[in-house]
């Protein structure tokens, strides 16, 4: 199957290295501002065609699928360009700027018929997907509280993307979608109620707080961390009815601790190799060999719920201004 990237920054290069463990990916064009950095890269892969054009790129007619690793705040063109084109597209996260924006992206893989997915890794780890599983089999009866958290330590630059909001900067859609993705894996419905807490700087989000309540009988919840500041143990932890389900590194999971009600506790090894973005890329094309327009895994339903969520959680920090630093 023949792919192309758009961009060829840090995510690119972990994409190519995926690809050990993928069959059958031939990469065959690459697109980067940059045209220095756009020739070292391809340089590095063997990738014979190169743009500084994406639409000139999309017009190559032996691209299958797209991969799309350029910041967020591009994504949207640079997708719906792809769609149109009739291109499959593989967008990392998060997919858009807003649910609108990702809602229109979803219509357009519609129109055009064809695969689009949201690049949510974390999702497709062996260790996640037992996680789901387990979730549904009831063992544990109903998952109750998500506590999870991301966050590391990046100096601040008002100049860098992190920190500007006219890049798409903000600590709640960079690093936050992990978070609040794994709570909407694990529930499966939309919150009914949100609040929000954070530190503002340079009119974007360093460091976040959200608090979600989701449908049911007893009000089953979600507390949500992320930020620049500060490294956390990027862990998850799920309190079931019967049991709680510790995930550490719930990002790129290895492992995952169980506890009963009577304190048995037993740790499951999922063990990977390489970077782990090969779950996602093999998954993404089993779907499109089988002729799916989307993933049953990571919908585009749940992609478009995760965006309002986050415009959510965003106007709730807009209420709080009064926590900006300058």
């Amino acid at each position: 199957m023949n792919w192309a990237l758009i961009g060829v920054g840090n995510i690119a290069e972990l994409f190519m290295q995926s690809l050990i463990w993928v069959e059958e990916v031939n990469v065959v064009a690459a697109y980067g501002r940059n045209k220095e950095r756009l020739h070292r890269f391809c340089d590095r892969w063997g990738i014979q065609n190169r743009y500084t054009d994406y639409t000139a790129l999309y017009e190559q007619n032996d691209i299958e699928v797209v991969y799309l690793a350029t910041p967020h705040i591009v994504h949207y063109r640079h997708a719906v360009s792809a769609l149109e084109h009739g291109k499959h597209v593989l967008c990392e996260k998060p997919m858009a700027m807003s649910r609108e924006e990702t809602r229109m992206l979803s219509e357009a893989a519609r129109q055009n018929d064809v695969f689009l997915m949201e690049a949510m890794w974390t999702r497709f780890f062996p260790a996640n997907i037992w996680l789901q599983k387990f979730t549904e089999s009831g063992r544990f009866g109903r998952p109750l509280n998500v506590n999870a958290e991301f966050s590391f330590a990046y100096p601040y630059d008002p100049d860098y993307r992190f920190f500007r909001k006219d890049l798409g900067g903000g600590c709640m859609r960079s690093a936050g979608i992990y978070p609040l993705a794994y709570a909407s894996m694990i529930f499966g419905c939309v919150p009914c109620r949100i609040s929000a807490f954070g530190e503002m700087r340079n009119g974007v989000d360093v460091r976040t707080t959200a608090i979600l309540q989701f449908p049911g009988e007893h009000g089953r919840t979600a507390q949500l961390y992320t930020g620049f500041q500060g490294q956390s143990q990027c862990m998850a932890n799920i309190a079931f009815e019967k049991g709680n389900v510790l995930i550490p590194d719930f990002i790129h999971p290895s492992r995952v601790i169980v506890t009963d009600l009577d304190g048995h506790r037993e740790e499951m090894l999922f063990p990977y190799e390489g970077p782990g973005l090969h779950y996602e890329i093999r998954h993404a094309m089993e779907c499109i060999r089988a002729g799916h327009k989307e993933s049953e895994i990571m919908p585009l339903e749940e992609s478009i719920e995760i965006a309002g969520i986050t415009d959510l959680i965003y106007q709730e920090l807009e209420k709080a201004k009064g926590n900006e630093v300058n």
